[in-house]
């Protein structure tokens, strides 16, 4: 591959696809590719000149195409991928592409976890950013700081976003890795949590011995990971056996979070979010390992951190109408969940509504207890319809089923099913000093969004 290359990527307008097609578009690289429909990151790409085809057809595949990406999300029997493949062009899936660039640039910093590795990347690439260090960057959100989900850098550094599904970071070539936690997940890889934990192993041993392995020392799978590590290991946590911890932690007005910062015992400063939640004071002190790593001043990190205002759909605040604050998080596992709605329940003082809409009948049918008892800090949880995404329903699970569950846990479970039910039932039922939480990984952000225009609506009648 070199500059002037056309490149086509299959399923574009995703995450990780439409980050890469930006970084080799700005890198000299003619650039095409295709997608099931527009979207947010389509019309951004097309903005910028590149050519989008919608819908997947081999004769796309054009004669002049010199490289294919593709991503796993698009399945083996895809069209276009059989046709690239019948034709023998060079093939990449994203995490191949990510890992082959990763190798070119030098010093990669690969972000993995089950939970709150979007945040991280983010943070650490804040840091990067601001520190001088001009890196690129391919997140799995939108940075808010960023306007986008990428950057093109000159120097050497290059942060990304690591995923486990389908062990796509096992392609990558991190000299720093960092792993926030490892929960099981995706049970459609993974048959069990031993499973995960034996792939994220694998991934510890890609960072070689003069890399570093950034990892969180509270995590239950800590030790055996441990087992895989070649590289020196940094721990972070909240627990004054890590080397980087906080203590004296309490919450800041009107959502944030803030401790008292230490190394190995020592008191560092004050680390002060403006985003809420323990979870992101660990995932502040990972961001600053890395960057204090990377060669950024402590004082000039604390200062940096203060100013993060996360992740688009990551605990984002959508707007306030009718006196109803309504708020939209990706959080689809029954961990992220819980540590979601303990947050709220410690910083907001009024009734707090969880509208969650399922995400993967796989995930749900798998984690159905956990999902049955991870609510308990919404005063009033709503279900919507799971979100197939990439699945099909198989009748073995549904949110009526999950709502009959998770009501043996909590007293006011609400199965409402339809966008415009939930929105109905919200314009109907809450009031002034409520909080809408609308969480999932799918498009449930759209029930806030409409709530929030109906009941704006209301007021200038």
């Amino acid at each position: 591959m070199k500059p002037g290359d056309h490149l086509y990527f299959i399923g574009i307008g995703g995450a990780r696809l439409s980050a890469l097609a930006k970084i080799m578009l700005e890198s000299g690289y003619r650039v095409t590719g295709s997608d099931r429909k527009s979207s947010r990151n389509t019309t951004e790409l097309e903005a910028k000149g590149v050519k989008i085809y919608y819908g997947h057809r081999e004769e796309q595949i054009s004669d002049d195409i010199d490289v294919v990406i593709y991503t796993n999300a698009v399945g083996e029997q895809n069209p276009e991928l059989l046709a690239a493949r019948a034709k023998g062009l060079p093939l990449y899936e994203g995490a191949e592409l990510l890992g082959v660039l990763m190798k070119e640039k030098g010093k990669g910093i690969a972000v993995a976890g089950t939970h709150g590795k979007t945040t991280t990347t983010a943070m650490i690439s804040l840091l990067l950013i601001k520190g001088g260090k001009d890196p690129t960057v391919e997140v799995g959100g939108e940075m808010l700081e960023l306007q986008g989900n990428h950057r093109t850098g000159k120097s050497p550094y290059f942060v990304v976003e690591a995923c486990e599904f389908r062990c796509s970071f096992l392609y990558l070539s991190p000299q720093i890795a960092v792993i926030t936690n490892v929960d099981w997940d995706h049970p459609d890889c993974f048959p069990t949590a031993g499973a995960v934990v034996d792939t994220f192993k694998e991934f510890i041993a890609l960072v070689p011995p003069d890399g570093k392995l950034v990892l969180w020392h509270e995590d239950p799978n800590r030790q055996e990971l441990l087992k895989a590590a070649k590289a020196p290991v940094l721990t972070f946590g909240l627990s004054p056996e890590a080397d980087w911890y906080c203590t004296a932690i309490e919450p800041v007005a009107p959502m944030g979070i803030k401790g008292k910062l230490h190394y190995k015992g020592d008191y560092r400063g004050d680390l002060v979010l403006k985003v809420p939640g323990e979870h992101n004071l660990r995932n502040a002190l990972a961001a600053l390992i890395v960057a204090l790593e990377a060669g950024v001043p402590l004082a000039d990190c604390l200062r940096y951190l203060q100013t993060f205002t996360g992740v688009r759909r990551r605990f984002e605040l959508k707007g306030e109408a009718g006196g109803v604050v309504v708020v939209d998080d990706y959080a689809h596992h029954p961990v992220a969940i819980r540590n979601t709605l303990a947050t709220v329940k410690k910083q907001y003082k009024g009734r707090v509504w969880c509208v969650f809409q399922p995400h993967l009948y796989s995930r749900t049918k798998h984690l159905f207890t956990e999902f049955s008892r991870a609510f308990r800090d919404a005063d009033i949880l709503v279900l919507a319809d799971i979100y197939a995404a990439r699945e099909v329903d198989r009748g073995e699970v549904s949110s009526r089923l999950l709502a009959d569950e998770t009501r043996k846990n909590h007293p006011d479970v609400r199965y409402l099913g339809g966008m415009e039910e939930i929105k109905t039932h919200l314009l109907k039922e809450t009031a002034p000093g409520d909080l809408v939480l609308t969480m999932g990984a799918g498009d449930i952000f759209r029930v806030g969004e409409e709530f929030l225009q109906a009941q704006r609506a209301k007021e200038h009648i």
